[in-house]
Parts: C-alpha cells; sequence; structure tokens
C-alpha cells in the first residue's frame, strides 16, 4: 500500500483527532476541496485493497485503524524501495565495498534501466556526497571507482546504513544483498559478547556492532584494502582509556580472533581498537561495569542537564535513580562525539513532532554543554536520545499490572511507544520491551504477562492477551488499549 503525501496526511488526521471526521473536517484540516477529499479517500482504499476509511451514515468518514496497521506492515515487508536516492544508495555501497576497484557503469546502473542522462546526474550527485567524506569518485573510460582512505571509506558505508535503516528483525538487510552465512555468523558474535558482559547491548548500538562488522568483513573480503594503512599504533590517550576498560578490549581481541577463523585471514591489531571503541561507546543494560571509571566530565555535563532541565520541565528528578540512568547515557555520548561515532535515532522525527517543547528544551542546553564544556556538536540523534530520557523522569509512577512491548527492531521502535503508552497508563508495568526474534526465542520466560503491545504480527501463538499498535502510539490505539483492559 503505497500512498502519496497527501493521502499520508490524510491517514494522519484520522489518528491525531482519534475519532469520526466529516468531508469539510478533513477538507478543512488539507486545505483543499471536500471534492479532493472523496477522491482521496477514494485512491486511499483502491492502494489498499479494501475499505479501510469508511463512510458511516451521520458521523462522517472512519479509519479501519487496525486494518491500516496490518496493511502498513505488510506494505514494510515487501515493498522493494527502487526510488532515485535508494538507487544511488544501493550503487554507493557496491562502490565502497568494492573499492578501489574499478567497475563498469553499464553493470553498475543495468538493473534500473535509466537514461544516459540520469546516470550522468546519480554519478554527479555521488561524487558531491562522497566528496564530504574526503572521498573521490573517479571516472576513467567507461568505469568509475571510489578512492580514498580505509577509514573515511568505512565512515561512509555506515552514514549509508544510517541513513537507509538496513537492518531488519532478523539482522537481515531487505535492500542489499547478504550472504546467509554472514548473517548467522555475526549474530552469533553479538550473542558472545552480550554473553561475556552478561548482559545485553542495548538498541540502537547492538545495531552499530552489527554493522560495524559486516563492513569489515565485507571490505576485507571484497575491497583492495591497502594493510600497511590500517595498522596504526595507539596513541597514549589511547593506551590509558584500553587500561580502564580491559573488558571490553579482551572481548574485542577474541571477537576479531573469531573474525580471523572466519575469513581464514590475520587482521591487525588496530581493528581490535575499532570495535573497542564500538563496544566503550555503547550502552550496555544494567551493567555495574557501566558505572566503573567515569570521568569527571561526564559527572559534570549529568550535572549541568539535570540541573537545566529540572527548571524547564518544572520537576525534581530523583537523585539515586534518574541521575544515575542518564550518567550511563552520558559517559558513552561524549565517547561518540569525540570519536565522531555515528548512532542513528530512527525515531527522530517522531521524537520532535511529539514532544517539540522539550526537545527544544535539551537542544538549547546541548548547545549550553558545547561551549561550556567545549564538546563537538551533539546531533539532533543525539539529543532525540535524550528527550527520550527527560520525557521518562516526568512520566514514569507505579504501575500494576504487566505489560509487555515488542516490535520488529526491539528497543528502537519501541521507546517512543513505551513513553505514550507509560503517560497513557502510568498505573501499568512494563516489563521489557524487545524485538519478535528475542520473544520467540524467550517467550517461555515471559508467562505471567497481563498484556503484550506489538506493532507487527505476532510470531509466536500465545494465550497472552495481544493489540496491533502503531509505533508512535495514536488516540486510537489509546481508546482501543482502553477498552481491552476493560475487557480483561
Amino acid at each position: 500500500m503505497k500512498l502519496s503525501k497527501r493521502e499520508t496526511r490524510l491517514i494522519e488526521q484520522f489518528m491525531i483527532q482519534g475519532m469520526n471526521l466529516t468531508a469539510n473536517e478533513l477538507a478543512t484540516a488539507a486545505k483543499v476541496s471536500t471534492k479532493t477529499i472523496y477522491r482521496t479517500i477514494k485512491r486511499i482504499n483502491e492502494a489498499a485493497g479494501s475499505e479501510i476509511i469508511r463512510s458511516e451514515i451521520g458521523k462522517g468518514f472512519c479509519l479501519d485503524y487496525e486494518a491500516y496497521l496490518k496493511g502498513t506492515i505488510e506494505n514494510q515487508e515487501t515493498d522493494q524501495h527502487d526510488e532515485p536516492l535508494e538507487r544511488r544508495h544501493a550503487i554507493a555501497l557496491h562502490l565502497l565495498f568494492k573499492s578501489p576497484k574499478r567497475l563498469m557503469i553499464k553493470e553498475l546502473f543495468a538493473h534500473y534501466y535509466l537514461s544516459e542522462a540520469v546516470i550522468s546526474s546519480d554519478i554527479n550527485r555521488l561524487s558531491e556526497y562522497f566528496q564530504y567524506f574526503e572521498l573521490q569518485l573517479i571516472r576513467s573510460d567507461k568505469r568509475i571507482a571510489v578512492i580514498g582512505t580505509e577509514k573515511n571509506i568505512r565512515r561512509c558505508v555506515n552514514d549509508l546504513f544510517t541513513k537507509t535503516h538496513v537492518w531488519n528483525e532478523e539482522m537481515v538487510t531487505q535492500k542489499y544483498p547478504i550472504n546467509a552465512f554472514d548473517i548467522n555468523f555475526i549474530t552469533s558474535i553479538l550473542e558472545f559478547i552480550e554473553r561475556k558482559l552478561a548482559n545485553s547491548i542495548a538498541y540502537p548500538y547492538n545495531m552499530n556492532i552489527f554493522s560495524h562488522l559486516y563492513i569489515l568483513i565485507l571490505r576485507m573480503r571484497e575491497g583492495e584494502i591497502d594493510r600497511e594503512e590500517i595498522i596504526e599504533g595507539l596513541d597514549e590517550e589511547e593506551q590509558h582509556l584500553i587500561e580502564q576498560h580491559q573488558e571490553f578490549y579482551q572481548i574485542a581481541q577474541q571477537v576479531i580472533e573469531k573474525i580471523n577463523a572466519y575469513l581464514v585471514t590475520e587482521l591487525p591489531e588496530s581493528e581490535v581498537f575499532y570495535l573497542y571503541q564500538y563496544l566503550v561507546s555503547s550502552r550496555v543494560e544494567n551493567k555495574p561495569l557501566a558505572m566503573t571509571n567515569l570521568t569527571k566530565e561526564a559527572s559534570e555535563i549529568t550535572e549541568f542537564f539535570t540541573k537545566q532541565m529540572e527548571k524547564a520541565l518544572g520537576i525534581q528528578l530523583n537523585q539515586q535513580t534518574d541521575k544515575t540512568d542518564l550518567l550511563c547515557h552520558i559517559q558513552p555520548m561524549l565517547y561518540r562525539l569525540k570519536n565522531k561515532i555515528i548512532v542513528k535515532n530512527g525515531l527522530l522525527n517522531d521524537i520532535q513532532l511529539e514532544y517539540p517543547r522539550i526537545f527544544e528544551q535539551v537542544a538549547q542546553v546541548s548547545k549550553e554543554v558545547e561551549r561550556t564544556y567545549g564538546t563537538n556538536p551533539i546531533s539532533e540523534d543525539e539529543i532525540g536520545f535524550l528527550v527520550l530520557y527527560f520525557v521518562k523522569f516526568k512520566v514514569i509512577r507505579r504501575r500494576r499490572q504487566r505489560v509487555l512491548i515488542m516490535c520488529s527492531s526491539g528497543v528502537g521502535t519501541s521507546e517512543l511507544l513505551k513513553v505514550k503508552f507509560q503517560r497513557a497508563f502510568p498505573e501499568l508495568d512494563i516489563v521489557d520491551v524487545l524485538s519478535a526474534r528475542m520473544y520467540r526465542k524467550h517467550a517461555k520466560d515471559y508467562q505471567d504477562i497481563d498484556l503484550i503491545l506489538t506493532t507487527i504480527n505476532l510470531p509466536v501463538e500465545t494465550k497472552v492477551p495481544t493489540i496491533l499498535v502503531n509505533s508512535v502510539f495514536t488516540k486510537q490505539d489509546e481508546k482501543r488499549v482502553k477498552q481491552l483492559l476493560g475487557e480483561m
């Protein structure tokens, strides 16, 4: 079910209002005629293959919300995504993985059936994009290649992954081909890391590590890498960092040894440190190690954020729990900022729309942090993560019934749902947020759950009451949950 911007905005009106709407009300909101509304509704129903927007006598129009959600899920599972931007992303990744090999232009674009003018335009746009990462797109005769340092090539690949949300619930990319053996191997590596840490690595850090390992494996297998270039000695500060977090470094060494055996090669020691950086900059859930070796800067910045946001929100944070929770996020965040490690926030747009005032307040405090402590710029993605902490601090109260939240990729798309659900139902206890994959593996551990909120079709049969909702938890969702709770 592919919808235009106008059609999507019309559906959003139902989701925001959470009630029946007349043609006049829809026309006024969209600033179009009622005839346009009727035509738009007809196109939406045709695209859905069923009447998801119904006409009710005396009431106007009503959105069949559950049918819409199911259609959206099916669309996400089957859509091939062949838009121009995604086409250029796919071609860019192919060039980067093969760099510095020269590839035939005709073969690169053969799948898309484009004119010479469009191909030339794509190449120019790709060249401009690569320049941002200090990479060159070289064109000679009928071939092109990407030239640059290995570090910049991997930075660029990672940027493309964060832009396109590559990995789905099974750590499989729906947009780019990936060897099934590689999927299983990298997934086993993530599980190995979590076993060694005796805790899970939260979203989106687990995705970042998965992407890093995937990039490493494909570059070693497909590219012509100058190994001398990536063998770099560690400076004094890096050596000191390793001494502070020996457990992380030992795990990184063990992982690289496993990759050596998998690729039948010998990776340089610098690859251990690169992986170690991702581990140090990740949020490890409920890990005592996360509270060791805290820097003075992290503690001061946490205190700064706490005081400024208490004033802005007019609340008093719990000094023992809230501040510790925030500190455990800020410590690795500062390391990410210093080392330019990008963590994409897939919920950024939803967070900005749902909490514009708090987002602006956190953004202002972030600017003050940059000026006061001289940190690198705090990106909107990082600000979005911080916003969720302060929203959570503001809405958490005592809860009773036990609720499990589940979505395709785990904590990532569940965080906003979790926060909004807590605000609507503060008396309920959210036991966990997890992916469909993890629920399949550990369903027996969640037998005492009273309700499951899910943004996907449930992967296994269960006797637990289940309700399908939108990841941003609309008024329609809130109404349906209230109805279900009343029936329980």
